[in-house]
């Protein structure tokens, strides 16, 4: 038997190393797919040259068909659905089109070709290069006069960041905005001199800049993560300590119950239960304001609702406390391994952004661990201005 559990012991490490790196495996590659973007294009449009052109909806369109799996992009119908949206975390980020996006971005060019086709026609009118029937026919599709020349104007997008919902990805989709408002800088700076050299129009080089920067970029960051806020990980690193902390009390709360005196009635069983439970209680609840204040007033970490989080913390140990301790009276100290093998492989599930993680953990996963709810809520008492309500995750914790 002996020589056989010298040969078991290479087998049970290969064994562990496979289960923990299974465990660990949504941190091996963990790339974004599918971060929700909103469009809102509130663009009318122009016509130019006798052809109607709306680059708000072009982009948004080109967006939506594009084959980037890193971002989704969806389109919004007004600004309130917007707000509720961001509000809601449903989206990152988001670009939105002024609604004379397409005529601001081309003014540049209609203004140096109108301007020039009229002194053009001046000169013609003056040479007496025009005949009276062709100047009388000018005058009448023109109004008896100069057409009026737009005025030239930046075109603006405001680019809207989430930082709070998800700091990680909200960088990934901040670089990604930064890039697309980019590209169509250069494309509708190409477009305007394209414009022009259609009309033979030579671009003095004062005026250069103006056209190769038709677009103005307003970003708006929204939830914006503090300084001494943990760079938005500060929910995942409030993880570990309650967890534990949780673990704790209810191994000492079995220990209590184990070495318990006979309880021969049925009121000494009722007592001595609502003893354990309201120990649990008072722990919990000591434990978790004294761990926000700490975390404020020592470690100095910036909370937004520090009483909320603190109540928050408090009914997330006492859930995760007495459901350790019921198990643990139902089957032992095997209870351990079971929350500790749980741990283990829902860690890395927990610690990423959802978008960052396979298909299968999103959809399989997450909605059944409640490490992934309690974060998800004290992520949005530390980094949006929500407060703490009877949401599901409360009603979990209850439960």
């Amino acid at each position: 038997m002996k020589k056989k559990l010298v040969w078991f012991i290479p087998i049970a490490i290969v064994l562990i190393l496979m289960i923990l790196a299974t465990a660990f495996y949504p941190a091996y590659n963990p790339k974004p797919k599918d971060v929700p973007m909103a469009i809102l294009n509130k663009d009318k449009g122009i016509e130019v040259q006798g052809n109607s052109t709306n680059i708000g909806k072009n982009l948004a369109d080109n967006l939506k068909k594009s084959d980037n799996k890193t971002l989704n992009w969806e389109s919004v119908k007004n600004e309130k659905d917007l707000k509720q949206g961001l509000k809601d975390n449903k989206y990152i980020g988001a670009i939105v089109f002024e609604k004379d996006f397409s005529k601001n971005a081309i003014s540049n060019a209609q203004s140096k070709i109108m301007t020039e086709k009229q002194h053009e026609v001046k000169e013609k009118i003056k040479s007496g290069e025009l005949s009276p029937q062709q100047i009388k026919a000018m005058q009448e599709k023109t109004g008896n006069g100069d057409q009026e020349i737009p005025k030239p104007k930046q075109a603006h997008i405001e680019t809207i960041i989430n930082q709070g919902s998800h700091a990680q990805v909200s960088n990934i989709a901040q670089q990604a905005l930064s890039k697309i408002t980019e590209n169509l800088n250069h494309q509708i700076s190409k477009q305007n001199v394209g414009l022009l050299a259609k009309n033979q129009i030579d671009l003095p080089s004062k005026q250069f800049n103006q056209f190769m920067n038709p677009v103005k970029v307003e970003t708006t960051t929204l939830n914006e993560v503090k300084d001494h806020q943990g760079n938005g990980n500060g929910a995942s690193a409030m993880f570990t300590p309650i967890w534990f902390a949780a673990m704790i009390t209810a191994v000492l709360s079995f220990f209590a119950f184990k070495n318990r005196e006979k309880l021969t009635s049925h009121k000494d069983k009722l007592w001595f239960t609502s003893k354990v439970i309201l120990s649990v209680t008072i722990a919990a609840f000591a434990g978790a304001f004294v761990y926000v204040y700490y975390t404020g007033g020592v470690l100095n970490f910036d909370f937004n609702h520090p009483l909320d989080t603190a109540l928050f913390i408090a009914i997330a140990i006492l859930g995760f406390a007495l459901l350790i301790l019921g198990l643990m009276v139902w089957i032992g100290f095997g209870a351990i391994p079971i929350f500790i093998l749980y741990l283990f492989f829902t860690i890395q599930a927990v610690m990423l952004p959802k978008v960052m993680l396979p298909k299968f953990y999103q959809d399989w996963i997450l909605p059944w661990s409640p490490f992934y709810h309690y974060v998800n809520t004290l992520k949005e008492l530390l980094y949006t201005n929500s407060g703490l309500t009877m949401s599901g995750t409360i009603w979990m914790f209850i439960a």
